[in-house]
């Protein structure tokens, strides 16, 4: 373990220090503590210590160590700085990409401002230009819509509530910017965001041929089980609990999405999900991923050279055109964007383009996207890829939409985890329309 920096004095100087190397560039910067042996500069000493150790051994921003401050306080880009600073190390990588959006436009608007002007006035201006959008902003920034507008404005509350807790703002300024209400449903003029919906079972058959088997594996499991796709990337054989007693295996992921909240999550494989986990278990180390691009990209490989027609003894043999030191290589594991460009390119397979907007052979992507660009045809391949497109997160919706209309709400919300039927009511499982078209056949 690396040493803790001493406190020390230098030849001829009766002040303390101590010298602090930062851990990313490297650079070393003293802190000076005040008149050496007496308690005020040990104090101090221990705090720079703290503070340092704190920020992952990075230079602490001290007091002592911060600009000249104008005659309001803090201004508001250094509060942004220092929450970003604190921010993109806490939250998930999801929460994190919407946060950069949020900090990127209150800098823009009021970076120069003292933080303790910064009212509702302000933030309900700020929420004005988050529902315009921005067409000239670099990136190009899309009008956004209400819930994602509350979201945000929510975040900037947060970074203030936050700034306060550390004595960086007067706790009054969080308070006010309370006062502003949320934009309800029908009483703004926003934009409104489309339900998720489950995935059409159209497209659900159209795509799975084009999967490879770990991705399609997983693709099946959330149907079956309700599970989030980042928990079913994290399985590995010793994770998973078989009781004979039940005949049901039980996976309780470590990292999930409520695991900050101290709540346990719990996953149930049944027969036709242990039918899909066997094969991946067999001859596998107990403590391996299971679903792995690594494995997924060597049996595309190995059934591409079983359709070979070339003889082995002309052309290219296996492994012989193959970089030495490739810049990517395919992991162990899937992460959750990983699986989500899987069932893309599942999708693009399934669904080619049509006629103009489609790739034309020995076209490269590079060129086949500046020619659509230039005969203005790039919306139509959105519009194309939007309408038979699905993100992986809707089969969870699937998988509660089937065990309400089997088995009741109850059974959902169990199983997909939720503390709240409401939850599973209101955003995951959809009513079966069925009955009530049958009751309206009945009497209207």
């Amino acid at each position: 373990m690396p040493k803790t920096p001493a406190y020390r004095t230098r030849p001829g100087r009766n002040q303390a220090l101590v010298t602090l190397t930062d851990a990313a560039t490297k650079r070393r910067k003293d802190y000076w503590l005040g008149p050496l042996g007496l308690a005020a500069s040990r104090e101090m000493y221990h705090r720079v210590i703290a503070a340092w150790e704190a920020n992952g051994r990075r230079w602490p921003r001290l007091e002592s160590d911060q600009i000249a401050k104008p005659p309001g306080g803090a201004q508001i880009k250094e509060i942004v700085g220092e929450y970003w600073r604190w921010a993109k190390d806490y939250y998930r990588e999801k929460h994190v990409h919407a946060l950069r959006g949020a900090m990127r436009l209150i800098r823009k608007y009021y970076g120069e401002t003292p933080a303790t002007d910064f009212g509702p006035n302000k933030l309900r201006m700020l929420r004005e230009e988050m529902i315009r959008g921005d067409a000239n902003d670099n990136p190009p920034r899309k009008p956004w819509c209400r819930k994602y507008v509350n979201a945000q404005v929510g975040r900037i509350r947060h970074m203030f509530k936050w700034a306060a807790a550390r004595e960086l703002v007067p706790a009054s300024v969080h308070q006010s910017l309370c006062t502003l209400e949320a934009l309800k449903r029908g009483r703004a003029a926003v934009r409104e965001s489309k339900k998720v919906e489950p995935v059409p079972q159209e497209l659900l058959d159209a795509v799975l041929p084009h999967m490879t088997r770990p991705v399609r594996a997983v693709v099946e499991l959330q149907l079956l089980t309700g599970a989030r796709p980042g928990e079913l990337m994290a399985l590995r054989p010793i994770d998973i609990e078989m009781d004979e007693r039940t005949g049901i295996w039980t996976y309780r992921p470590e990292i999930h999405k409520n695991a900050y909240r101290e709540k346990e999550r719990v996953i149930y494989f049944g027969p036709r999900a242990q039918e899909l986990l066997r094969p991946f278990l067999t001859g596998r180390p107990t403590n391996a991923y299971l679903f792995s691009p690594a494995e997924a990209d060597a049996e595309r490989r190995a059934a591409r050279h079983e359709m070979r027609c070339t003889p082995l003894s002309c052309g290219n043999r296996p492994g012989t055109n193959r970089k030495v030191a490739p810049r990517r290589q395919p992991g162990h594991r899937y992460t959750t964007p990983a699986y989500h460009r899987a069932v893309e390119y599942a999708c693009d397979a399934a669904f080619p383009p049509p006629g103009d907007i489609s790739r034309r052979d020995g076209e490269t992507k590079a060129v086949w996207l500046q020619r659509l660009k230039e005969h203005e045809l790039l919306n139509e391949l959105y519009a194309w890829r939007r309408a038979h497109r699905w993100h992986p997160n809707r089969l969870r919706h699937n998988a509660a939409t089937l065990l309400r209309r089997e088995f009741g709400l109850e059974a959902a919300q169990l199983a997909l985890g939720h503390a709240s039927a409401q939850i599973t009511d209101a955003v995951y499982a959809e009513r079966d329309r069925a009955k009530v078209i049958e009751v309206m056949r009945k009497l209207g």
